[in-house]
């Protein structure tokens, strides 16, 4: 397990951070012991190079996420699993019912492969900021390919991006997540950065895609696909970018963005070659891939069909021509520039066709420049009709029918058709629109099989057979802000409440978590691991420990081959110490005062006629904040703290005989939008006295002081402790004062209140149970085995008694 790094420490390495970044690609002669080795040895040799590295540990990521995963076009952070453009500070997960809900922290190389271990959980080459929803969907399921699996639905213009469905590729058989095409590249870089960076560790994980030794370290169909992508998406500025941003935290670069050839020379075409850095550059063409098929799909009788593709090959010094056989095919341009060919992006051709003939219809692509020749094989199929292809976007409750369109619509529509058993199904047939191509069916039962054909006037098409998928499982918990605890050695902290959002999972779940939190289902009998009922919805969660500290942990949930290990869980045994102190103690103080920035020793501030100067008597070390004589004096906080802000404290003294004053105290919870009232701080003497201003906010924070009245006054030894659990109020409270769960067989009614309560049980078929008066305390009720419905005035909870 990683713990999660110091905020203090992390913070104080932003200044020097900062300067680093200005030299962001690799040193000279960075990977010259690499060169000349290929295969196996030039794998291990890039281990030497780029293993040893900084651990930002796994809370750092979200810092690292502001410089490496940032849109160019509005500084909101770059998400791959969907097209939805994240606050930089905000939206991050917490708890999600839908895609677009919030973002976090995705190991694209699952941390479950190698056990959560140190420093692969926090490595952020291989950990991007992803949409929630579609982490879930994604588990620790290997990337593949899945033709017809299941894209998730989004809301308000959102568009989840990949697909959770059996694999297609060679090789391959189990359940895949498929990335977006656009993005196919940059996750096999990040795999043969792994292979790399940890090659000495790799043949221990475990995983469906890895090989179980240090080289070639994947399984044979997993290096064939993460090639294909690596060939068939080049690196992008985005790559480009990322790579440097990362550099600039973790001093350890990605070799295969610096230098794509390599995973040629250890695993591709040249694996018995040494490989040197920008030496000779081979003349081939990528893409098309030789042998390759390019399938048009359906076309009508009479009616043309046409496909795009992409011509890019390296060191090409001749034209590129073009030319196809077979009749009715047909290829523009003729020809493409060899520098056209040879850029990143490479040139662009159509293949066309036509026929008056139905049925299958097979042709050749070639491809050539002075020797080097790629050929492809070109197929089409001719339907006398409206041609329809196979589904897309299979569900549990969907799919995309697809057809072609022939003309002969009736006002712009042609008519869907859609059966289950020779039935129709609700709402079918219907209008839909025929230059769409496309129409996606809702409200389908899962794994059952349905038939859809279009039809115009004059033509019909052929049924189509679809099968809906299985449902795809899904474990979310729901809790009230960070799971944070504090306790006493020897004694627990209180209990938190999760909420386990569970569907279609129908056998037993099992979770765990990390000692010394201990997880429990009726809070008498805890441990690190329980077995939760499907049908139960809750659990509980504390901290109880011996040894002083501060511990981090995962929840993990399984239940078969679904897993879901995203949640944070964080606490303290003994005195709590301050997760955030302000020394100001850099190696330069600033120019006077003035409005500026000033990197401290735990975050960067925004000062207002203000400065750090040499203090002769300090409250430690050698230097202070020291505010000017005006009441627009001020010091903000210019990036927010994680896990709260709990108890601010601070010494603050008047500069010699200057006038005495006060200093307001506030905090923010929206970047620095708004800022609410913490207290005022009395400063009356020339002598440093300490400050304390209670906030206890979930959630990311700051705080700013201004000096409202008064002169110069020098502050010195900011601290401020992380958010604590504390009792709630209101609706909340009256949620919270009771509860119910299952002990010994029996249904156990706890009543924290002050008076009595009336109680009423209910089984999932509406009979009562039992009605009575719960009072102060505990009440066992004696039950039939099964689901029960407690009610307790507005409130329910359900509970299974087994």
């Amino acid at each position: 397990m990683v713990q999660r790094a110091n905020t203090r420490l992390f913070m104080l390495l932003c200044a020097v951070i900062q300067l680093l970044h200005v030299n962001a690609e690799a040193p000279s002669g960075y990977y010259s012991r690499c060169e000349g080795k290929y295969g196996a040895e030039l794998l291990s040799s890039l281990e030497d190079v780029i293993g040893p590295h900084t651990n930002v540990g796994y809370d750092g990521l979200w810092n690292v996420y502001k410089t490496s995963d940032v849109y160019p076009s509005d500084g909101k952070i770059w998400d791959m699993y969907s097209t939805k453009h994240w606050p930089v500070n905000g939206e991050r997960c917490g708890n999600y019912n839908n895609v677009g809900d919030c973002y976090n922290r995705e190991h694209s190389f699952p941390k479950s492969w190698f056990s959560e271990a140190s420093p692969m959980k926090s490595d952020a080459f291989h950990i991007y900021p992803t949409d929630g929803k579609v982490n879930g969907q994604r588990s620790n399921h290997p990337y593949g390919e899945c033709e017809g699996g299941t894209t998730l639905s989004a809301p308000g213009g959102i568009k989840a991006l990949g697909r959770l469905g059996t694999s297609t590729f060679s090789g391959y058989s189990g359940t895949v997540f498929e990335p977006d095409d656009q993005y196919k590249g940059d996750f096999a870089r990040s795999y043969f950065y792994m292979a790399a960076c940890y090659n000495g560790r790799i043949s221990g994980w475990n995983s469906d895609m890895l090989s179980g030794n240090p080289y070639p370290a994947f399984r044979d169909w997993a290096v064939r696909l993460l090639l294909k992508w690596h060939r068939e998406d080049p690196v992008s500025q985005k790559e480009i970018d990322r790579n440097d941003a990362v550099y600039a935290y973790q001093r350890n670069r990605n070799p295969f963005i610096d230098h794509p050839e390599l995973a040629e020379h250890i695993w591709g075409d040249h694996k018995t070659t040494g490989w040197v850095p920008g030496g000779v550059v081979e003349s081939e063409i990528l893409l098309p891939v030789n042998g390759n098929t390019l399938d048009l799909g359906a076309a009508g009788v009479g009616y043309g069909k046409s496909s795009v593709f992409t011509v890019r090959g390296k060191g090409l010094t001749q034209a590129v021509s073009l030319s196809v056989s077979g009749n009715g095919f047909s290829v523009s341009p003729s020809q493409i520039s060899a520098s056209t060919a040879n850029s990143v992006s490479g040139g662009t051709a159509t293949v066309s066709f036509s026929s008056t003939v139905t049925g299958e219809h097979t042709g050749t692509l070639t491809v050539r420049s002075g020797s080097e020749v790629s050929v492809v094989a070109l197929k089409v199929a001719v339907y006398d009709g409206i041609p329809v292809s196979s589904a897309s976007n299979v569900g549990e409750d969907s799919f995309t029918a697809r057809w072609t369109y022939v003309g002969g619509d009736t006002g712009g529509n042609y008519t869907l058709e859609v059966t289950s058993g020779g039935v129709p199904v609700a709402g079918y047939p219907k209008a839909v629109n025929a230059r769409a191509q496309q129409s996606t069916v809702y409200g389908l039962e899962p794994m059952t099989e349905y038939a859809y054909r279009v039809s115009s006037a004059s033509a019909t098409s052929q049924w189509v057979s679809v099968t809906t998928t299985e449902p795809v499982p899904y474990i979310d918990f729901l809790y009230d802000g960070d799971l944070v605890f504090e306790a006493m050695p020897g004694e627990p902290s209180g209990a938190e409440e999760i909420l386990a959002d569970i569907a279609n999972i129908d056998t037993d779940i099992t979770i765990e978590i990390d000692a010394p939190f201990q997880l429990s289902t009726d809070r008498t009998n805890w441990g690190t691991r329980i077995v939760l009922d499907p049908e139960a919805d809750r659990f509980y969660i504390r901290i109880y420990g011996d040894t002083p500290g501060s511990y981090h942990g995962t929840l993990k949930a399984q239940a078969g081959g679904y897993i879901n290990d995203d949640v944070e869980v964080a606490g303290t045994v003994g005195t709590p110490p301050a997760a955030f102190l302000e020394t100001f103690e850099t190696e330069k103080v600033t120019s006077g005062y003035g409005t500026t920035s000033y990197d401290g020793t735990a975050c960067r501030w925004s000062l207002g006629d203000a400065g750090v100067f040499a203090d002769p008597s300090p409250v430690s070390g050698k230097q202070n904040m020291r505010f000017g004589k005006t009441p627009s004096s001020r010091m903000a906080m210019d990036e927010d703290k994680p896990y709260g802000i709990g108890i601010v404290t601070f010494h603050a003294a008047a500069w010699g005989s200057d006038e005495r004053g006060k200093i307001e105290v506030e905090y923010s919870l929206d970047n620095g939008a708004t800022w609410e009232p913490a207290g005022t701080a009395d400063v009356d003497s020339e002598n440093y006295k300490k400050y304390t201003f209670t906030v206890n906010k979930a959630g990311a924070g700051r705080i700013r002081l201004r000096q409202t009245s008064g002169k110069r006054f020098k502050i010195d030894d900011i601290a401020i402790t992380d958010f604590r659990q504390s009792g709630i109020d209101g609706v909340e409270s009256d949620y919270r004062s009771w509860d119910a769960f299952c002990r010994g067989g029996k249904l156990i009614i706890e009543n924290t209140g002050n008076g009595p309560r009336t109680v009423r049980v209910y089984g999932v078929d509406g009979i009562a149970y039992h009605t009575g008066v719960a009072s102060p305390g505990e009440t066992a009720l004696s039950l039939p085995v099964g689901l029960y419905i407690v009610a307790v005035d507005d409130f329910t909870r359900r509970v299974v008694v087994k």
